[in-house]
């Protein structure tokens, strides 16, 4: 599967599994993504390739050392690296649609009122023991 920024000079592959669909409703990640909460995808290391555009990420790095990475040229979020453990992948970001279940919704205590969960996915005031962010 294939992703891209907006103005399509970054972009990537993932490879199977692409696993579920996450959203976060903190207040970074709803700042990060513009919206009432952030859909992302939490990939394997080994399943992501840059194609393009590698050179034109950008990162800002928040007080509390959490990273927001972009494309230098039009702004669209990118996957960031997590630790040497994953990447965590803008599912909007995607040139596909992905048939895939919402896993969870984090931090659901930070969620705007207008946004509206109507999935049966569990739902946690904070991240779970087992969560990522």
């Amino acid at each position: 599967m294939k992703g891209s920024c907006l103005c399509g000079k970054c972009t990537f592959e993932i490879s199977e599994p692409y696993g579920s669909i996450n959203k976060c409703h903190c207040t970074k990640c709803r700042k990060v993504s513009g919206t009432g909460s952030n859909a992302v995808l939490w990939i394997e290391p080994s399943c992501l390739n840059w194609c393009t555009g590698k050179e034109l990420i950008k990162t800002f790095t928040m007080p509390d050392g959490r990273k927001s990475v972009f494309c230098g040229v039009c702004g669209s979020p990118l996957p960031r690296y997590i630790q040497d453990e994953e990447w965590i992948v803008p599912a909007g970001i995607l040139d596909e649609d992905l048939e895939a279940p919402i896993r969870q919704h984090i931090f659901v205590e930070n969620k705007p009122p207008w946004e509206i969960i109507c999935d049966d996915a569990p739902q946690y005031l904070k991240a779970p023991k087992n969560g990522n962010t």
